[in-house]
Protein backbone atom coordinates (compact mmCIF):
# COMPACT_ATOMS: atom_id res chain seq x y z
CA UNK A 1 0.00 0.00 0.00
CA UNK A 2 2.22 2.44 -0.83
CA UNK A 3 2.46 5.51 -3.53
CA UNK A 4 6.46 5.39 -4.12
CA UNK A 5 6.17 6.49 -7.90
CA UNK A 6 6.99 9.73 -9.36
CA UNK A 7 4.89 12.51 -10.46
CA UNK A 8 4.00 12.81 -14.30
CA UNK A 9 7.60 11.78 -15.91
CA UNK A 10 7.37 13.58 -19.38
CA UNK A 11 5.61 17.03 -18.68
CA UNK A 12 4.57 18.28 -22.37
CA UNK A 13 3.26 21.31 -21.01
CA UNK A 14 7.01 22.94 -20.25
CA UNK A 15 8.07 20.77 -23.36
CA UNK A 16 5.36 22.72 -25.74
CA UNK A 17 6.93 26.04 -24.30
CA UNK A 18 9.78 25.17 -26.81
CA UNK A 19 8.26 23.97 -29.52
CA UNK A 20 8.64 25.61 -33.00
CA UNK A 21 6.23 28.54 -33.73
CA UNK A 22 5.74 27.93 -36.67
CA UNK A 23 1.97 28.39 -37.38
CA UNK A 24 0.28 25.11 -39.02
CA UNK A 25 -3.40 24.55 -38.68
CA UNK A 26 -3.57 27.76 -36.42
CA UNK A 27 -7.70 27.29 -36.94
CA UNK A 28 -8.18 23.72 -35.58
CA UNK A 29 -5.63 24.14 -32.78
CA UNK A 30 -7.33 27.24 -31.56
CA UNK A 31 -10.76 25.43 -31.77
CA UNK A 32 -9.55 22.59 -29.41
CA UNK A 33 -7.85 24.65 -27.00
CA UNK A 34 -11.31 26.85 -26.63
CA UNK A 35 -13.10 23.54 -26.09
CA UNK A 36 -11.17 22.66 -22.61
CA UNK A 37 -12.00 24.66 -19.17
CA UNK A 38 -8.83 26.38 -18.13
CA UNK A 39 -9.78 27.87 -14.76
CA UNK A 40 -6.09 29.04 -14.24
CA UNK A 41 -6.08 30.98 -17.41
CA UNK A 42 -8.97 32.87 -16.17
CA UNK A 43 -8.56 34.48 -13.05
CA UNK A 44 -8.45 31.52 -10.55
CA UNK A 45 -5.30 32.07 -8.42
CA UNK A 46 -6.03 29.23 -5.79
CA UNK A 47 -8.71 26.45 -4.23
CA UNK A 48 -8.28 25.73 -0.46
CA UNK A 49 -10.69 22.18 0.73
CA UNK A 50 -10.71 20.33 3.96
CA UNK A 51 -9.69 16.17 2.80
CA UNK A 52 -12.33 13.66 3.90
CA UNK A 53 -10.92 10.32 4.08
CA UNK A 54 -12.52 7.25 5.68
CA UNK A 55 -9.86 5.08 6.86
CA UNK A 56 -11.99 2.41 7.73
CA UNK A 57 -13.50 2.13 4.37
CA UNK A 58 -9.71 2.15 3.18
CA UNK A 59 -9.04 -0.96 4.98
CA UNK A 60 -11.69 -2.76 2.98
CA UNK A 61 -9.83 -2.05 -0.45
CA UNK A 62 -6.17 -2.17 0.22
CA UNK A 63 -3.57 -4.95 1.65
CA UNK A 64 -3.14 -3.55 5.33
CA UNK A 65 0.57 -3.89 5.90
CA UNK A 66 0.47 -2.81 9.42
CA UNK A 67 2.87 -0.29 10.00
CA UNK A 68 0.25 2.74 9.41
CA UNK A 69 -0.88 1.79 13.10
CA UNK A 70 -3.47 -0.52 14.84
CA UNK A 71 -7.34 -0.23 14.59
CA UNK A 72 -7.50 1.70 17.67
CA UNK A 73 -4.81 4.07 16.90
CA UNK A 74 -6.37 4.90 13.46
CA UNK A 75 -10.00 5.70 15.18
CA UNK A 76 -7.93 7.76 18.14
CA UNK A 77 -5.22 9.52 16.52
CA UNK A 78 -5.24 9.40 12.45
CA UNK A 79 -9.24 10.01 11.57
CA UNK A 80 -9.70 12.90 14.13
CA UNK A 81 -6.55 14.73 11.71
CA UNK A 82 -8.30 17.87 9.99
CA UNK A 83 -5.95 17.26 6.63
CA UNK A 84 -6.10 20.24 4.35
CA UNK A 85 -5.29 21.29 0.97
CA UNK A 86 -4.53 23.99 -1.75
CA UNK A 87 -4.00 24.03 -5.10
CA UNK A 88 -2.48 26.65 -7.11
CA UNK A 89 -1.45 26.79 -10.88
CA UNK A 90 2.31 25.91 -9.35
CA UNK A 91 1.93 22.81 -7.02
CA UNK A 92 -0.13 21.05 -4.36
CA UNK A 93 0.12 21.70 -0.64
CA UNK A 94 -1.12 19.51 1.73
CA UNK A 95 -1.17 20.04 5.63
CA UNK A 96 -2.11 18.12 8.76
CA UNK A 97 -2.20 21.24 10.72
CA UNK A 98 0.25 19.83 13.29
CA UNK A 99 4.14 20.41 13.24
CA UNK A 100 6.62 18.05 11.97
CA UNK A 101 7.59 17.49 15.67
CA UNK A 102 3.39 16.42 16.35
CA UNK A 103 3.57 14.18 13.26
CA UNK A 104 6.54 12.37 14.40
CA UNK A 105 4.79 11.65 17.70
CA UNK A 106 1.93 9.92 16.16
CA UNK A 107 1.97 6.04 15.71
CA UNK A 108 4.19 4.85 13.49
CA UNK A 109 6.03 8.01 12.99
CA UNK A 110 2.79 9.52 11.33
CA UNK A 111 3.35 6.86 8.26
CA UNK A 112 -0.68 6.44 7.90
CA UNK A 113 -1.36 11.03 7.60
CA UNK A 114 1.93 10.75 5.10
CA UNK A 115 0.56 8.01 3.09
CA UNK A 116 -2.49 10.41 2.48
CA UNK A 117 -0.63 13.52 2.09
CA UNK A 118 1.48 11.74 -0.54
CA UNK A 119 -1.71 10.29 -2.21
CA UNK A 120 -3.47 13.84 -2.35
CA UNK A 121 -0.80 15.71 -3.14
CA UNK A 122 0.16 13.14 -6.35
CA UNK A 123 -3.50 13.17 -7.86
CA UNK A 124 -3.84 16.72 -7.52
CA UNK A 125 -0.25 17.84 -9.38
CA UNK A 126 -1.19 15.16 -11.97
CA UNK A 127 -4.85 16.76 -12.17
CA UNK A 128 -2.65 19.78 -12.25
CA UNK A 129 -0.23 18.42 -15.42
CA UNK A 130 -3.39 17.12 -17.62
CA UNK A 131 -6.32 19.57 -16.85
CA UNK A 132 -7.95 22.23 -18.67
CA UNK A 133 -5.03 23.15 -21.69
CA UNK A 134 -1.75 21.83 -19.78
CA UNK A 135 -1.71 18.96 -22.02
CA UNK A 136 -2.21 20.78 -25.66
CA UNK A 137 0.10 22.93 -27.55
CA UNK A 138 0.30 26.37 -27.13
CA UNK A 139 -1.09 29.00 -29.54
CA UNK A 140 0.84 29.83 -32.16
CA UNK A 141 2.65 25.82 -32.32
CA UNK A 142 3.68 24.29 -35.19
CA UNK A 143 1.03 21.59 -35.51
CA UNK A 144 -0.70 19.40 -38.31
CA UNK A 145 -4.15 17.73 -37.90
CA UNK A 146 -5.86 15.12 -39.89
CA UNK A 147 -8.80 12.81 -39.94
CA UNK A 148 -8.53 9.69 -37.65
CA UNK A 149 -10.98 6.91 -37.55
CA UNK A 150 -12.52 8.01 -33.86
CA UNK A 151 -12.15 11.90 -34.56
CA UNK A 152 -9.00 13.95 -35.27
CA UNK A 153 -4.85 13.08 -34.80
CA UNK A 154 -2.61 16.26 -33.96
CA UNK A 155 0.99 15.85 -34.50
CA UNK A 156 4.15 17.76 -33.83
CA UNK A 157 7.94 17.76 -33.63
CA UNK A 158 9.36 18.47 -29.54
CA UNK A 159 13.03 18.69 -29.63
CA UNK A 160 13.80 15.11 -31.21
CA UNK A 161 10.24 13.47 -30.73
CA UNK A 162 7.60 13.09 -32.72
CA UNK A 163 4.43 13.55 -30.62
CA UNK A 164 0.68 12.46 -31.71
CA UNK A 165 -2.56 13.14 -30.01
CA UNK A 166 -5.97 11.94 -30.81
CA UNK A 167 -9.02 13.55 -30.45
CA UNK A 168 -12.77 12.47 -30.66
CA UNK A 169 -15.36 14.20 -32.93
CA UNK A 170 -16.08 16.66 -30.74
CA UNK A 171 -12.53 17.61 -29.69
CA UNK A 172 -11.89 15.79 -26.85
CA UNK A 173 -8.37 14.50 -26.09
CA UNK A 174 -8.34 10.76 -26.11
CA UNK A 175 -4.57 10.00 -25.79
CA UNK A 176 -0.88 11.30 -26.37
CA UNK A 177 2.56 10.04 -26.59
CA UNK A 178 5.47 10.14 -28.53
CA UNK A 179 4.85 8.30 -31.45
CA UNK A 180 5.94 4.53 -32.22
CA UNK A 181 6.65 4.36 -28.57
CA UNK A 182 3.25 2.92 -26.87
CA UNK A 183 5.18 3.11 -23.49
CA UNK A 184 5.17 6.68 -23.55
CA UNK A 185 1.52 6.90 -24.11
CA UNK A 186 -1.04 8.88 -21.94
CA UNK A 187 -5.09 8.30 -21.65
CA UNK A 188 -7.27 10.86 -21.15
CA UNK A 189 -11.31 11.09 -20.45
CA UNK A 190 -12.96 14.52 -20.92
CA UNK A 191 -16.75 15.45 -20.42
CA UNK A 192 -18.19 18.48 -21.18
CA UNK A 193 -18.92 21.08 -18.27
CA UNK A 194 -20.01 24.59 -17.72
CA UNK A 195 -16.76 26.18 -19.05
CA UNK A 196 -15.83 23.58 -21.35
CA UNK A 197 -13.77 20.08 -21.39
CA UNK A 198 -12.96 18.78 -17.85
CA UNK A 199 -10.98 15.77 -17.26
CA UNK A 200 -12.37 13.10 -15.70
CA UNK A 201 -9.16 10.25 -16.30
CA UNK A 202 -5.78 10.09 -16.28
CA UNK A 203 -4.38 6.87 -17.15
CA UNK A 204 -0.56 6.57 -17.14
CA UNK A 205 2.28 3.50 -16.82
CA UNK A 206 4.34 3.12 -13.90
CA UNK A 207 8.13 3.34 -14.15
CA UNK A 208 7.20 3.89 -18.65
CA UNK A 209 5.09 0.73 -19.21
CA UNK A 210 1.88 1.28 -19.73
CA UNK A 211 0.58 -2.53 -20.03
CA UNK A 212 -2.58 -3.18 -18.40
CA UNK A 213 -1.58 -4.38 -15.01
CA UNK A 214 1.23 -1.66 -14.76
CA UNK A 215 -1.19 1.22 -14.98
CA UNK A 216 -1.94 4.15 -12.88
CA UNK A 217 -5.49 5.55 -13.48
CA UNK A 218 -7.24 8.66 -11.92
CA UNK A 219 -10.05 9.76 -11.76
CA UNK A 220 -12.09 13.10 -10.93
CA UNK A 221 -15.16 14.50 -10.37
CA UNK A 222 -16.56 18.24 -9.78
CA UNK A 223 -17.93 20.32 -7.55
CA UNK A 224 -18.67 24.48 -8.71
CA UNK A 225 -16.99 26.64 -6.21
CA UNK A 226 -17.08 30.52 -6.82
CA UNK A 227 -18.22 29.79 -10.52
CA UNK A 228 -15.12 27.52 -11.23
CA UNK A 229 -14.95 23.65 -11.69
CA UNK A 230 -12.74 22.24 -8.86
CA UNK A 231 -12.43 18.38 -7.85
CA UNK A 232 -14.68 17.07 -5.68
CA UNK A 233 -13.94 13.25 -5.49
CA UNK A 234 -10.91 11.81 -6.60
CA UNK A 235 -9.65 8.11 -6.76
CA UNK A 236 -6.67 6.68 -7.46
CA UNK A 237 -6.01 2.79 -8.63
CA UNK A 238 -2.68 1.67 -8.72
CA UNK A 239 -2.80 -1.63 -10.92
CA UNK A 240 0.29 -3.03 -9.72
CA UNK A 241 -0.19 -3.24 -6.05
CA UNK A 242 -3.85 -3.47 -6.14
CA UNK A 243 -3.99 -0.07 -4.18
CA UNK A 244 -7.09 2.43 -4.04
CA UNK A 245 -7.55 5.49 -2.48
CA UNK A 246 -10.75 7.42 -2.53
CA UNK A 247 -11.36 11.51 -0.90
CA UNK A 248 -13.32 14.02 -0.89
CA UNK A 249 -13.30 17.63 -1.16
CA UNK A 250 -15.29 19.69 0.91
CA UNK A 251 -15.94 23.18 3.03
CA UNK A 252 -14.18 24.32 -0.38
CA UNK A 253 -12.82 28.53 -1.47
CA UNK A 254 -11.82 29.43 -4.00
CA UNK A 255 -9.08 32.73 -4.46
CA UNK A 256 -9.46 34.70 -7.46
CA UNK A 257 -7.06 37.62 -8.97
CA UNK A 258 -8.37 40.92 -8.09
Amino acid sequence: MRLFFSILALSLCSAFCHAQTTVNDTPVLNQIRAKYDAPFERNLQSFSCAVEFDWKQHFTEVVRLGDEGTDEEIVRFIQPISTHVTVSRQNTAVSSGMTEDEERKLPHGGMAEGLLKHAVQYSLNNWLAASGTALLPSPGTSVHVEQSVSGYKLGLRIQTFDVEMLFTRDLGLQSEGVKGSPSDTRETDFRPGPQGFLLTSFRQGEDGDFRPGNRVILTYTYQNVGGFQIPEQVAINRESHHENWHYRLTHCSVQTAK
